[in-house]
């Protein structure tokens, strides 16, 4: 029997707290975490190593998130970036780089879950994830 490799998460946050309770929560789920504490390291190990996702935070000195979520997509469109925040709602121009969005607020639980389906979703071929996407968004906005 083939044992499936565990996904690789890279969280990116400024804050190392929230970024060390993050990695282990997520360690502890069954990921393989990397971490960094500013945009440039985030960058540098999103070229470096095999990532299956990403964690961003929204807030960071010099930059934003969605700023980092667009240069990553520029590298690695098929990557899922989920984007998190203390604060919002953001802009639906500061979303578009990502494929998911939550507070920071919210129960690890929602981290947990969100996470599960953008590595589910990672794996259908592209015009159902394309589709999927389509459906959110246009939901989204009717809400």
């Amino acid at each position: 029997m083939k044992r499936r490799r565990k996904a690789t998460i890279l969280c990116i946050d400024d804050q190392w707290s929230g970024l060390i309770g993050r990695k282990i929560f997520l360690e502890n789920s069954g990921y393989q975490v990397i971490e960094a504490t500013s945009a440039e390291d985030g960058l540098r190990l999103f070229r470096s190593h095999a990532v299956d996702a990403v964690v961003v935070d929204y807030q960071m000195p010099g930059t934003d998130g969605a700023i980092i979520a667009s240069r990553m997509k520029n590298l690695k469109a098929h990557i899922p970036i989920m984007l998190l925040s203390a604060y919002g709602p953001l802009p639906e121009r500061k979303l578009r780089s990502v494929d998911t969005f939550l507070f920071k607020s919210q129960p690890p639980s929602m981290l947990l879950s969100s996470l599960d389906t953008l590595l589910a979703r990672r794996d259908k071929p592209f015009f159902y994830r394309w589709l999927d996407q389509w459906k959110i968004r246009n939901h989204a906005g009717k809400l």
